[in-house]
């Protein structure tokens, strides 16, 4: 009876042992949060997580935005709004802010013959055939400040997250709220005034962002979203209270945020709602 006994808790102890360094190696495959929030690209959500949407995205308005901003490009619509169509707008503070993803901010798209204070070219890297910040990427619509964190949060639980999860990391929801942020913006000389095409209406045009259906193919099937129904089903608390949209002016040729109109509240890290 007391070898049965002993040889039961050494069995009980070894699988407690097992169980417990199991449990170990999970912890250790998860990635710590970052404390601040910052832009990482829209490559930095293809490969193994969202590869459908990317190829969606790299041929959708959106994937294509930068390239509007170069001389000659879109010609007749820029001559419309009293553009000059042979400038190049590439480096404009006052386009960058929606042509691109995060310009002014942690991470965000610097565009050519940015340096820092010790005088470095700090500007992104621009690769036609892997289009990142210098388009209006993923973290411009899902986020506040930036996808550094609640992608962390999305690839440590396998996808398997409630909207709250990631909504305190700075993903938002109130999607019909944001889009408005560039395309009804008082500052874009693009305007139904000047043209019926200009027009923005959101259940159109959501239509247009990702058409994913037909880029989904055998080597990133296993990628399909399959929590996204459940998370339909799901109110956010930006989808109850939109968050307030940021505005801007352009000072002695730098494009400047104007107080209280910035989302994300870095010193209270906190998110600021509409009243």
């Amino acid at each position: 009876m007391g070898n049965a006994l002993k040889i039961l808790s050494l069995f009980i102890f070894s699988v407690a042992i097992i169980m417990g360094g199991a449990v170990n190696a999970e912890a250790k495959k998860k990635k710590k949060i970052p404390k601040k929030p910052s832009y990482v690209g829209a490559v930095k959500c293809n490969g193994s997580c969202h590869d459908a949407y990317y190829e969606a995205w790299k041929v959708s308005p959106h994937g294509n935005t930068f390239n509007l901003l170069k001389a000659g490009e879109r010609a007749e619509a820029k001559t419309r709004v009293k553009l000059d169509p042979e400038k190049d707008y590439t480096t404009t503070p006052l386009c960058l802010r929606c042509h691109t993803t995060g310009y002014k901010q942690r991470g965000g798209f610097k565009p050519a013959g940015s340096k820092n204070k010790k005088g470095k070219d700090t500007s992104s890297t621009i690769d036609p055939e892997e289009p990142n910040k210098e388009q209006v990427g993923c973290e411009m619509c899902h986020s506040v400040a930036g996808g550094a964190q609640m992608r962390v949060v999305m690839k440590n639980t396998k996808g398997d997250f409630k909207k709250a999860d990631t909504e305190k990391y700075g993903q938002r929801w109130d999607y019909a709220n944001v889009c408005t942020r560039c395309h009804t913006h008082p500052k874009t000389p693009f305007l139904p005034s000047v043209h019926d095409k200009y027009k923005f209406n959101y259940e159109e045009r959501k239509m247009k962002v990702h058409p994913v259906a037909k880029f989904y193919n055998e080597d990133n099937m296993d990628q399909k979203l399959e929590k996204k129904k459940d998370r339909a089903k799901e109110v956010s608390q930006s989808e109850k209270t939109p968050l307030v949209i940021e505005d801007f002016k352009i000072k002695k040729g730098k494009l400047k945020f104007k107080k209280g109109t910035k989302p994300y509240n870095k010193k209270k890290k906190s998110f600021n709602y509409k009243k």
